[in-house]
């Protein structure tokens, strides 16, 4: 899906996704946190940094949090979407954010981590090596990206993606055909982590869910590569 197409749904983004997510029994926010909160977990010997590259930033759902749990210094965040820009900027005033498209963001290999969440499954399969170049390339030496994909593996998610206009026709990665990719874009794999286990009603279990990342079905997954 273009930019422009997603102009169309910035305004009611944030309800779309507040109904599919509602399928666990969550808000949008909550799964924005606990992504950060993995993230935590897992970036922590590289913590902190001065700048992360929110790549397909969208709305800037997850901005705020790249503040509070990471302690970046400042956000630099790309999307092609205008409007959905334009709503990220009134929703962050006061924060030390950068808003862009990629035309007008020129990476310069000085960012030491990099982030995107459910951003490839809009990217046609043939652009979606491109992609992954220009996030390298806005990296510094032996930067990190945190790559966030939806799990095409597990069925509550792919009923979810079906409630979402903008998710209908989208091309899911698998994790095995991500880490391809990205190590294919010149990515060293450093984990592949599985996530979002229980919905809400079960809500009792999710301290289990460290010890379950190595398991293939939680609704999403994280890959960490170094540039």
């Amino acid at each position: 899906m273009s930019g422009a197409e997603f102009d169309e749904f910035a305004t009611t983004y944030e309800k779309t996704m507040e109904r599919s997510c509602a399928v666990a029994g969550e808000s949008p926010d909550f799964y924005a946190k606990e992504r950060m909160q993995w993230c935590l977990r897992r970036l922590r010997p590289y913590l902190p940094v001065e700048t992360v590259l929110d790549f397909g930033c969208g709305t800037g759902g997850s901005i705020k949090y790249f503040f509070d749990t990471l302690g970046c210094g400042s956000v630099v965040g790309v999307d092609p979407s205008a409007e959905s820009l334009e709503v990220a900027r009134k929703n962050h005033r006061g924060l030390n954010v950068r808003l862009s498209t990629p035309e007008e963001f020129v990476p310069s290999g000085n960012i030491p981590l990099a982030f995107c969440n459910g951003v490839f499954h809009h990217i046609p399969p043939d652009d979606r090596l491109q992609a992954l170049s220009y996030i390298r390339s806005g990296l510094s030496d032996n930067g990190m990206l945190a790559f966030w994909e939806n799990n095409p593996w597990n069925p509550v998610v792919v009923y979810s993606m079906s409630l979402n206009e903008f998710d209908r026709n989208a091309k899911t990665l698998s994790p095995s055909r991500s880490a391809r990719l990205l190590k294919q874009a010149g990515f060293r794999i450093v984990s592949v982590d599985y996530c979002f286990f229980f919905p809400h009603f079960a809500r009792k279990f999710r301290g289990l869910e460290p010890a379950l990342r190595w398991f293939p079905l939680g609704a999403q997954y994280l890959v960490l590569a170094r540039k």
